[in-house]
């Protein structure tokens, strides 16, 4: 008989008994595993559900924090503007600065860019800078630093108004304020806002003018600086006079004042004095009020 014979024997079919032949207590354990087996199947789920349910929760609780924050910081007053400050102007308004700020109460602090206000200040000529800053939550302080107007540029019938660092502040002006007032400075095709530092005759004037001081700039007229190595000036009077140099002006003015007096008192009435010869001042007579007084030049030592 051959070893294989059982395995190459057809098989013959295997029957389970029927569930109705089971006897109850066999039947009672099948249906408790299937039921266990249910239940662990449903176990392996809770871990997944869980974490499921977690970040469903999570991103509701957020997106409705998102949705409030967003109406408390942007649909609210409570980050509002409701004051605003400006510090420092003395030449140009309030109404001027917020225009060119671009500013007003009720804009939300959070949609302000600082930075870009400040540019925007700084485009005007005047302002020579400015800081934006929130003093309180709902107060905004504008900080303005304005330019100093030094002195006034003759250009035709008009005024330059330029500042103390060479700016121009206006080219259209007529002498409104009390500014020494510079002729002989060629500034054709300058505008408001240029710079004119890079121009020897302004450098010139600016020097006259900050070293004479009040006192004395309130005894002249005019000061011309066509010829900046030769400048000449006219007093209140009328007067021109030729100085020698900024230094030399400054510490004879008193005496050019007594010598004027003196020759007003002699009835004579100069038209120019040239202070440039050595420890003299020579006197050029307008006109004799008597024909037979002096002569049409004369000396004063000093």
């Amino acid at each position: 008989m051959s070893p294989f014979s059982d395995l190459e024997r057809p098989r013959r079919p295997f029957f389970l008994p029927a569930r109705g032949t089971l006897s109850e207590n066999t039947a009672e354990r099948i249906r408790n595993r299937t039921v266990r087996v249910r239940l662990q199947s449903l176990g392996r789920l809770v871990g997944p559900i869980k974490i499921a349910s977690f970040v469903l929760i999570m991103t509701g609780l957020s997106y409705f924090s998102i949705v409030q924050l967003k109406h408390l910081f942007f649909e609210t007053s409570y980050f509002e503007i409701k004051n605003i400050e400006v510090q420092g102007v003395h030449i140009l308004k309030r109404e001027t600065i917020l225009n060119i700020a671009g500013i007003a109460p009720a804009m939300n602090v959070l949609n302000l860019d600082r930075d870009e206000i400040r540019a925007r200040l700084l485009t005007h000529p005047v302002i020579r800078d400015a800081c934006i800053e929130l003093s309180s939550l709902n107060t905004l302080r504008l900080g303005i630093t304005e330019r100093t107007p030094l002195l006034y540029v003759k250009a035709g019938t008009a005024f330059m108004e330029i500042s103390d660092d060479g700016v121009i502040l206006a080219t259209n002006t007529y002498g409104e304020r009390d500014l020494p007032i510079i002729t002989g400075l060629h500034l054709d095709g300058r505008k408001v806002g240029d710079c004119i530092t890079d121009h020897d005759g302004f450098i010139e004037a600016r020097t006259w003018v900050t070293s004479l001081g009040a006192t004395l700039l309130k005894g002249l007229s005019e000061l011309n600086f066509s010829n900046t190595q030769n400048p000449y000036l006219f007093l209140a009077g009328g007067e021109k006079v030729y100085p020698k140099n900024l230094d030399d002006f400054r510490e004879r003015y008193v005496f050019l004042c007594a010598l004027l007096d003196n020759l007003k008192k002699n009835n004579v009435e100069p038209d120019t004095l040239d202070m440039r010869a050595p420890n003299e001042i020579v006197v050029k007579p307008k006109k004799m009020r008597k024909s037979t007084e002096g002569s049409p030049r004369h000396g004063a030592s000093g």
